[in-house]
């Protein structure tokens, strides 16, 4: 027995309108992430030339950090083309995400040799992410066993 919907072609329009708008929007994110990666590797190179006369630890401190936002940005992409494809986010790609943004985190208490308490919290932030992270891989959302690789299609094979 079917139930008859009122409207039940506005609701099919609306949502195919906002499914293709939805998608338009991602595509045109994904043209600014491409962009922010391309300035961000014309960043760091231009700041590897610029920084000679500085010493190399303070050299290798920037090219460190442009590269972990760079990571990031990636990550995002990918988060990105996964909802693309899939026509939803997964779980992993967000904790993988996550996990780069706070390398960045780690990266930069190591520089500034911050106290203790902000290791430790750190620290216990990064296990926890952790902990989700190897969740996320043991258990996918289709009760399959995943191996933890991340390489979305972008075209077919």
């Amino acid at each position: 027995m079917r139930v008859k919907v009122p409207y039940e072609k506005l609701f099919g329009r609306s949502s195919t309108f906002f499914a293709t708008a939805i998608r338009v929007l991602l595509n045109v994110l994904l043209v600014i992430i491409f962009c922010a990666l391309a300035i961000g590797v014309v960043k760091a190179g231009y700041d590897l030339f610029t920084s000679i006369h500085q010493p190399l630890n303070e050299i290798l401190q920037q090219v460190l950090l442009d590269i972990v936002f760079i990571v990031a940005l990636v990550e995002i992409t990918l988060t990105l083309l996964g909802y693309l494809k899939d026509g939803h986010v997964h779980v992993r790609y967000i904790v993988d995400t996550i996990l780069i943004i706070m390398l960045n985190e780690v990266v930069t208490i190591w520089f500034k040799k911050a106290s203790l308490e902000d290791a430790i919290g750190l620290g216990i932030i990064l296990t926890v992410i952790a902990g989700v992270r190897i969740t996320t891989i043991r258990y996918t959302a289709d009760g399959d066993v995943n191996d933890g690789t991340r390489k979305p299609k972008l075209a077919k094979d």
